[in-house]
């Protein structure tokens, strides 16, 4: 019974980590050429933890609902450090980081998968923890 709950408290502790795309919005359309912000927030937790990086990527959908794109996760807008930090108007107050990409003029028109790999070390383990977090959008 105790391994159950040591279980569920490093699952709880792991998703607290957890990160979300603040911006750009599902369904937000995005021209072709031009530059987008991806906001990328880190809610409170009371659990430590220290991010190794994050990863901004963007895949065109060949299929409608968009499919599943964690093996092959597109262009590369960024990867590298995860800072977030409190800036007033942005992410509603919470920690995050804003990465600015630029989608090419050439990048196929349609829906498309935003995603975000996270990872980080959680508690005093610590815990190696990854996780993708994803929102579709729509090219113009």
């Amino acid at each position: 019974m105790k391994a159950v709950f040591a279980v569920l408290a490093l699952a709880a502790s792991a998703f607290a980590q957890g990160i979300a795309i603040f911006s750009p919005a599902a369904g937000q359309n995005i021209t072709a050429g031009n530059g987008v912000e991806v906001v990328v927030q880190k809610p409170d937790s009371l659990t430590g933890s220290t991010d190794i990086g994050v990863a901004v990527l963007i895949q065109h959908c060949t299929q409608n609902p968009c499919e599943d794109v964690s093996q092959d996760l597109g262009t590369v807008f960024y990867a590298g450090a995860f800072t977030p930090t409190r800036q007033q108007g942005v992410a509603d107050g919470q920690p995050a980081q804003q990465f600015f990409a630029s989608v090419p003029q050439s990048f196929p028109k349609g829906p498309a998968v935003l995603s975000v790999p996270h990872s980080v070390l959680v508690g005093a383990g610590p815990n190696f923890v990854n996780e993708i977090v994803n929102v579709t959008i729509n090219i113009s």
